[in-house]
This record gives C-alpha cells, sequence and structure tokens, in this order.
C-alpha cells in the first residue's frame, strides 16, 4: 500500500510517516498542499490521508483538487481534523473524504483508519 500524506505540522507528519513505515505500508509525507497535488498527478497512490487544516489551505479544498486529478478520483481518503461535530463530518463526506478522524487519535486507531482504507479502493 502506497499513501501520500499531507499535514503541515512537520512533528505530527514525521510521526505519522514513522507509524505507517513500521506497518510496512510506503508513504510519501508533505507539508505543502500545491505539492501534494503535484505528486498526486504524476505518482500513483493507493490512499490520501489529509489534514484539515493546511498552513498553504484548507484540507477540504486539497480533497478536492485531488479528486479532480485522473490519479485521484477513486483513491479513498482519510481527512483527520480537530472538529468532531456531525456538520464537519457531513463536509469531509461531501468534499469526497472516504473516512474521518478525529484528533487527538492513538496510534492504533490511525492504523487501523489507514488499513481500512485499502479495503475500500
Amino acid at each position: 500500500m502506497r499513501v501520500l500524506l499531507v499535514d503541515d505540522n512537520e512533528e505530527l507528519r514525521d510521526f505519522l510517516a514513522l507509524c505507517l513505515s513500521e506497518a510496512s505500508i510506503e508513504v510519501v509525507a508533505l507539508g505543502d498542499a500545491a505539492v501534494a497535488v503535484q505528486r498526486a498527478e504524476s505518482e500513483k497512490f493507493d490512499a490520501f490521508v489529509i489534514d484539515s487544516v493546511l498552513g498553504s489551505g484548507d484540507g477540504l479544498s486539497l480533497v478536492s483538487q485531488l479528486r479532480g486529478l485522473k490519479n485521484g478520483r477513486s483513491v479513498p481518503v482519510l481527512l483527520m481534523s480537530s472538529i468532531s461535530t456531525s456538520l464537519a463530518r457531513r463536509m469531509a463526506q461531501s468534499a469526497g473524504c472516504t473516512e474521518f478522524l478525529v484528533k487527538p487519535f492513538g496510534q492504533m486507531q490511525f492504523l487501523e483508519q489507514v488499513k481500512a482504507l485499502e479495503k475500500r479502493r
């Protein structure tokens, strides 16, 4: 499984990338939405893991951009958010997110959610 992880918090991004790598999941970890779109245009990913708040834009806009790419239309998306309202979940679903994970979360919960994306392909 190959995952594109986008989070502008370098410390969290590095930790999540390490979790995925230790679970034998190949990960490309980025902090910038524009770079993520470029990579998704030219490379194949099995899942996208996106933070809802990015310094270079918001996660929902990124999800919409990724969904607009030929390589991104059918790729399952996990959106990570600190907002746990039903409205936030509906907005994520409307933007094309497959799964929604509320922060803070544990390492095992994160890995379970990412692995569930593989089954949704």
